[in-house]
C-alpha cells in the first residue's frame, strides 16, 4: 500500500502540531481570498484528506479536489457527503508529476476535465503541505498552467528551519512503526525564485510561524512543546502575472 493511503488513516487525529499552524494561516487568508457568497472556481493541489476543500466549498467555492492518493480522496468523499457540500467537490485522482498526463501516457482524467469545463483556467490555487512532497519547478509549472491570469496561489509549507532537522511522517496504525515519504526541505528563497521564474510575485508579506513560547505551545498540545523557538510553518499568497 502507497505510504499516503496509510497515512490517510491517521492524517485527521494524529495531533500534528504544522497541521494547526496550517489551519491558523489558511483561515485568515480565506476571507480576502474567497469573501462570502464567492462562486470562484479553485483548484487544491495535494487536498489530501479534504482539510481545507471542505473549507473552500463551505464558502461557495467549486473545487477541483486534487491528489495522488486513493486512501485520501476517499477520506475527504466521506467528509464531502457527511457536510453536505458533494456538489461543490470535484475528486481527481493525478500524479502532479505527471500532470497533464496519467499514468498510462494519455490526458489525465483532471487534464480532461479542465479542457471540457474549465478552458480558460481556474480563479486560484490552494496547496497547503504539499511542496516539500514534489519537485518545486514541476509543481509551479503545473500551477501555472491551469491558472488565470492574474490568478492567485495559497502556498504554505514546512519551514525550512524544521526541515533541516525533520520531515513529515506518520506512525503506520499497524505496526507502530514511523514512516516518512520522500521529502525536500525548500527554504523561503528557492520558493521564491522558483515562483518569480514562472511567473509569479509576492502578494503582501510571507508568514512564518511556530511555538513562540510554553504558553504559546499550549494550544497545540503536548507535541508542540519540542518545537518552542523553532519556526515550522511557512505562507504565502502569490498572484500570477503575464
Amino acid at each position: 500500500m502507497d505510504a499516503y493511503d496509510l497515512w490517510a488513516a491517521v492524517y485527521d487525529t494524529d495531533g500534528n502540531v504544522l497541521q494547526q499552524l496550517d489551519d491558523l494561516y489558511v483561515d485568515a487568508q480565506l476571507p480576502y481570498l474567497l469573501p462570502p457568497g464567492s462562486s470562484l472556481m479553485i483548484a487544491e493541489f495535494g487536498c489530501g484528506t479534504g482539510r481545507n476543500t471542505i473549507k473552500l466549498a463551505r464558502r461557495g467555492a467549486q473545487v477541483l479536489a486534487v491528489d495522488y492518493s486513493q486512501g485520501m480522496l476517499g477520506k475527504l468523499k466521506g467528509k464531502a457527503k457527511e457536510k453536505n457540500v458533494e456538489d461543490r467537490i470535484h475528486v481527481y485522482q493525478q500524479d502532479l508529476a505527471l500532470f497533464p498526463k496519467g499514468p498510462d501516457g494519455t490526458d489525465s482524467g483532471f487534464k480532461q476535465a479542465l479542457d471540457r469545463s474549465y478552458s480558460g483556467g481556474v480563479d486560484g490555487v490552494v496547496s497547503t503541505l504539499v511542496i516539500e512532497h514534489l519537485d518545486i519547478n514541476l509543481f509551479f509549472a503545473a500551477v501555472k498552467a491551469i491558472l488565470k491570469p492574474e490568478g492567485w496561489l495559497l502556498l504554505t509549507n514546512m519551514h525550512a528551519d524544521m526541515g533541516a532537522i525533520s520531515s513529515a511522517g506518520f506512525l503506520d496504525p499497524e505496526t507502530g512503526k514511523k514512516i516518512k515519504p520522500a521529502s525536500i526541505n525548500h527554504p523561503e528563497q528557492e520558493i521564491l525564485e522558483a515562483a518569480g521564474k514562472y511567473g509569479f510575485v509576492l502578494r503582501g508579506e510571507v508568514s512564518e510561524d511556530g511555538p513562540r513560547d510554553a504558553e504559546h505551545a499550549k494550544q497545540f498540545g503536548k507535541r508542540a512543546v519540542k518545537w518552542i523557538g523553532i519556526k515550522m510553518h511557512i505562507g504565502m499568497v502569490l498572484k500570477l502575472r503575464y
